[in-house]
């Protein structure tokens, strides 16, 4: 029983790992990219600012 769970514990890591990498692309395990919504956020709000002034 401790073979499965290891076993499984090793396939989630590697398919997490070639996620990360982009070797592969596995639809249920997208890994969200923070940085690119945070600078378009930054950029609507100092576009709203500069409209203001």
């Amino acid at each position: 029983m401790g073979k499965f769970i290891i076993y499984a514990l090793v396939i989630i890591i590697a398919a997490l790992i070639l996620e990360f990498f982009q070797i592969v692309d596995i639809p249920f395990l997208e890994i969200p990219d923070y940085l690119s919504g945070k600078t378009e956020m930054l950029q609507k709000t100092n576009d709203m600012m500069e409209q203001t002034k």
